[in-house]
C-alpha cells in the first residue's frame, strides 16, 4: 500500500511538470523573430503591411518584418535601400487612405 502512494505521489509531480513545461514552451512558441534576413527583393506591390523588429526588445536583430498578399511574412534588412524605397512606397500607399 505504501508503494502505490509513492507511485501515486510520482505520477501527480511528474504531470504537474509536464503541465508546466508545456505551457512556458507554448508561450515562447507565440513570439517569432526573425534571425537573419530575405536575400531577394519584394516587389512593393506585393507587400501590404509591415511590422518593426528591433533588436533592444525581444530579438537579437533589427529588421523589417514586411506582410505579402500571399500571407508571409519576410525579414528584411531595414539599411538595405530596396527596404527603406518600399516602406517609404507603402508609406505614400496608406497616406491616400
Amino acid at each position: 500500500m505504501f508503494c502505490r502512494g509513492k507511485s501515486l505521489l510520482f505520477l501527480l509531480s511528474a504531470c504537474v511538470l509536464l503541465v508546466h513545461f508545456c505551457s512556458q514552451s507554448e508561450a515562447a512558441s507565440n513570439f517569432d523573430c526573425c534571425l537573419r534576413y530575405t536575400k531577394t527583393t519584394i516587389p512593393p506591390r506585393a507587400i501590404v503591411g509591415f511590422t518593426e523588429q528591433l533588436a533592444d526588445e525581444a530579438c537579437d536583430i533589427d529588421a523589417i518584418i514586411f506582410h505579402t498578399k500571399r500571407k508571409l511574412s519576410v525579414c528584411a534588412d531595414p539599411k538595405k535601400d530596396w527596404v527603406k524605397r518600399a516602406l517609404r512606397h507603402l508609406s505614400q500607399r496608406f497616406k491616400k487612405m
